[in-house]
């Protein structure tokens, strides 16, 4: 079965719009391209990838701008060269496997973790220590080296051309915490602050002065959709896998408690700022550890 990414849907809902726009009926684009109506719709829809020329053989039947050409060039090209699956151990949970397809289809991802980084920013080092940490959830250093390369490869769609928009709201404790020592600890949160500077990117960190907020009891990601009228899906994360939320009253409890934590952290600028504090802090341990 053709899979529907999100950089197929957003190539298919520009020929939807073009198509509308020009008053052309589906039916009428399916004889211009002397094919049947479903195979358009599939177009439409993002389930199937269309060559170059079919793009340009509707675009010349809709009348498109040159402005609309170089759109539809953009979108194809994002869609062709759109990374490929990404290859999880023998073992990942089926709820993991949803996490990661969903993750590529998706317009924006929002996260709440109040124990460790968000996997979608980890650094590698600090990836292995975790997974150190964990050592009785994994076998096998093959089995490590495929979870840590997978993990990795979740975070191409903060670096693509059209990234996924990202929004994370850390607890503190995520910051204070060493996992792998203070090297480890300094290359995480230099990450955090790169990753914060990008325009998609939102990081807040939730202060140890606001006490308890809501999704504190555990980890929580919520994936929104491009399409409008799509649910999001809401992934509770726990160590040996994860589950997802698909009642809509659920979900919608789940994204207003997002909103509520992500108004009680800090703002992106103060977060950044208590991120670089905390690096700061880290180098005069260092130091005064040398002295010593």
């Amino acid at each position: 079965m053709k899979t529907a990414t999100r950089a197929k849907r957003r190539l298919g809902r520009f020929l939807n719009e073009s198509r509308v726009q020009a008053g052309v009926r589906l039916e009428d684009a399916a004889t211009e391209l002397k094919t049947a109506d479903s195979t358009v719709s599939r177009y439409e829809s993002g389930q199937v990838m269309p060559v170059w020329a079919t793009v340009l053989a509707l675009l010349n039947r809709y009348g498109a701008t040159d402005e609309s050409r170089s759109r539809a060039v953009e979108l194809w090209e994002n869609a062709r060269d759109e990374p490929p699956s990404i290859r999880l151990p023998t073992g990942a949970p089926k709820s993991f496997r949803r996490l990661v397809n969903a993750e590529r289809e998706a317009e924006r991802i929002r996260a709440v973790e109040p124990f460790v980084v968000p996997g979608i920013m980890q650094t590698e080092p600090y990836i292995r220590a975790l997974i150190a940490a964990g050592h009785r959830f994994h076998d096998t250093d093959e089995q490590t080296d495929k979870l840590v390369s997978a993990r990795l490869a979740r975070q191409r769609l903060l670096e693509e051309s059209g990234p996924v928009a990202l929004h994370a709201v850390i607890d503190e404790a995520v910051i204070r915490r060493m996992v792998g020592g203070p090297d480890v600890m300094r290359g995480q949160l230099e990450h955090l602050l790169e990753l914060g500077d990008r325009e998609h990117i939102t990081i807040q960190v939730m202060p140890f002065g606001v006490g308890a907020y809501g999704p504190m009891a555990g980890s929580c990601i919520i994936v929104d959709y491009p399409e409008p009228d799509e649910v999001p899906g809401v992934y509770l994360e726990y160590p040996a896998g994860g589950s997802w939320v698909d009642n809509a009253s659920d979900v919608e409890r789940f994204t207003t408690m997002f909103d509520d934590a992500a108004r009680a952290a800090l703002s992106p600028g103060d977060s950044a700022a208590l991120l670089t504090r905390q690096i700061g802090a880290l180098d005069t341990d260092d130091q005064q550890h040398e002295v010593a």
